[in-house]
């Protein structure tokens, strides 16, 4: 799995350059939540940042197929998630 210094690809995105720091302030606000729902609020936006990052190479068919994945397999635990809060939460 090594590569020659000419043979890497590049990986010139503005949207890596935006959307680094969010994560890193959602994980941040994430060790300052006092409840669930601040939890939760904390972890969408660094996971949406995460989905766009995996499919931001776009002349790439697997970044694309490796976005649309990453979507689909957070989506569901999120709404699981938000159920068992739901559930929780209601009397």
């Amino acid at each position: 799995m090594c590569f020659d210094s000419s043979e890497q690809e590049r990986f010139d995105a503005f949207e890596f350059i935006v959307l680094t720091p969010l994560p890193t302030r959602s994980m941040l606000f994430m060790i300052s939540a006092y409840d669930s729902i601040a939890m939760y609020l904390a972890i969408e936006p660094q996971s949406l940042c995460f989905y766009v990052i995996a499919a931001s190479k776009r002349k790439s068919e697997f970044s694309t197929e490796a976005g649309l994945k990453y979507l689909i397999l957070g989506a569901f635990p999120s709404g699981i998630l938000l159920f068992g809060y739901d559930r929780t939460t209601t009397d």
